[in-house]
């Protein structure tokens, strides 16, 4: 050991430091408070001895001043495991060794995971890891937590959403919120993670600056915060991201909303320029206890800028709600779809490669420094995309629930059957059913089958419509468009097999056939 190092070990704990996110925390407290998410608990380190202990809180509090709450937490938790474990008091290669047994291949990860905090320990120079047990550490080759086999195998439960599973998760929130099943709120927290694939902690840091929109040509896009950035401060990176105009306005309006609330609080206007500062996603209880503008600004502005920012357990709450409010389907199972964040950046990176882009760019949308976490998606494309066809849609599209529309036995029993203009034509140009809508739509008949306002009748020639659909597909296939391209029209399929489906079954009902010619009603 070097005499740097040794001199090193000999320094006392400083009684305050102040974690990456801004919050001042006390060393020698037995609970430290380092983002407005993450308090770490320490009240275990007291059965390590002297030397050790203050090495640990030394390390630990150079992970929090560097590294994300939620690392630095992650970190105090596996080394409270080790302890607990194994009953030790410190750090040796025998109670290494004993843990790494006592863990198992299913869970040598967890050591695996703390190798890298005990390294930097003994790399910091702090007291506690000796050089003996940095080199077996840095000796071992350890089996590191399997990653990616639910993307590689598709998992319908945990793995990648199918394209027909998110178009039908995004019908279900445009209805739920129209229905007021979900709030507002809600809704458009689900719509940016399910359109922008970021991580919980990335979407609460979001201002009302961060909203873009560009030139005549009206192009919107989101500065999204980066997370996980060593030695970044909050909100200190960015990555810009596209999006779409709905959810541009969504948000737009959230945070209007949001301006509003802290008015409110305060009693009174805030300037333009504070006001882009105010969070998209805010903390009410934090705002109703503002006492002006002064203490606006400087929950803003000050040494804890994220406090006024909702807080992630909050958005896992937000998701859990629209989980048990979702009524969407899933074709692969017939079940509810789980919501799930991860799920949804798998599902960008599945779509990403299956779009054609390499490992660097896939990095930089999904927002990773390197590529070594997106390997998943550009080694494994066998199991990327699900194709439904005629042999399998038909037994599909019930569980996908894809027709919205409300079925009608004539046209003269449909909402404005009376009006001619209301008829929905296929390309064959043979009525299928009656549009509800009294506005204006310019979104053809094929948008009409996810519609509710679509109400197909019992004896159109939906088979037509399907028949015509499966042909583009094989075309398309046969052409050798990418697999993406191919799978377009999957959504749409599955709405219309649904819709045959739903016929057939009111036919049965009236114990009728298709030639039965005298029961159409035009």
């Amino acid at each position: 050991m070097n005499t740097g190092h040794e001199a090193k070990k000999s320094q006392p704990l400083d009684s305050m430091a102040i974690s990456k996110d801004g919050y001042a925390f006390n060393t020698l407290d037995a609970y430290w408070k380092l983002s407005k998410d993450v308090t770490v608990s320490l009240g275990y380190a007291e059965s390590l001895r002297s030397a050790a202990q203050t090495g640990f809180r030394l390390a630990l509090q150079r992970y929090a001043e560097e590294m994300s709450a939620h690392y630095t937490e992650n970190m105090a938790i596996l080394f409270k495991r080790y302890l607990r474990d194994t009953g030790a008091d410190g750090v040796t290669s025998k109670d290494l060794l004993n843990w790494r047994a006592m863990l198992g291949d299913e869970l040598q990860w967890k050591l695996g995971a703390l190798r890298t905090f005990l390294i930097a320990w003994h790399e910091y120079g702090f007291a506690g890891i000796s050089g003996d047990v940095a080199d077996l550490l840095d000796s071992w080759r350890i089996k590191g937590n399997e990653k990616g086999q639910a993307v590689a195998l598709s998992c319908p439960e945990t793995g990648p959403y199918t394209d027909v599973e998110m178009a039908s998760m995004l019908n279900w929130a445009s209805q739920a919120v129209s229905k007021r099943e979900i709030s507002f709120e809600d809704y458009v927290y689900f719509m940016t993670l399910a359109m922008t694939a970021r991580r919980t902690v990335q979407l609460a840091a979001l201002r009302g600056g961060d909203l873009r929109s560009e030139g005549c040509a009206r192009i919107f896009r989101l500065n999204i915060p980066r997370a996980k950035q060593r030695g970044g401060r909050f909100r200190s990176q960015f990555r810009s991201l596209p999006i779409l105009e709905d959810l541009y306005l969504a948000l737009k309006k959230l945070h209007e909303r949001a301006i509003a609330h802290v008015e409110a609080a305060i009693g009174q206007r805030i300037d333009d320029d504070l006001r882009k500062e105010v969070p998209i996603f805010i903390n009410e209880d934090v705002v109703a206890g503002l006492g002006g503008a002064v203490d606006l600004k400087g929950a803003l502005l000050g040494n804890r800028p994220d406090s006024l920012h909702v807080t992630t357990a909050a958005l896992d709450s937000v998701l859990r709600r629209c989980g048990r409010a979702c009524t969407a389907r899933s074709e692969r199972t017939g079940e509810f779809i789980r919501l799930s964040s991860r799920r949804f950046r798998y599902t960008r990176g599945t779509k990403l490669r299956r779009e054609g882009f390499g490992a660097f760019v896939i990095a930089e949308l999904l927002d990773h420094s390197d590529t070594q976490h997106v390997r998943v998606y550009t080694e494994n494309t066998a199991n990327e995309v699900s194709i439904i066809d005629e042999f399998i849609g038909p037994q599909l599209a019930p569980f996908a629930q894809a027709c919205l529309g409300k079925l009608v036995l004539s046209e003269r029993d449909a909402i404005r059957g009376d009006d001619p203009r209301s008829r929905v034509a296929n390309n064959r140009l043979n009525a299928v059913g009656t549009c509800g809508n009294y506005g204006f739509c310019a979104s053809g008949y094929r948008a009409c089958y996810t519609c509710t306002h679509f109400q197909p009748w019992v004896y159109g020639p939906h088979q037509e419509v399907l028949e015509d659909l499966y042909l583009e597909k094989a075309r398309a296939r046969d052409a050798g468009c990418p697999d993406v391209v191919v799978s377009a029209s999957d959504q749409l399929i599955l709405a219309v097999e649904h819709c045959v489906d739903l016929c057939s079954e009111f036919k049965e009902k009236l114990n009728v056939s298709d030639s039965d010619e005298a029961m159409v009603y035009v």
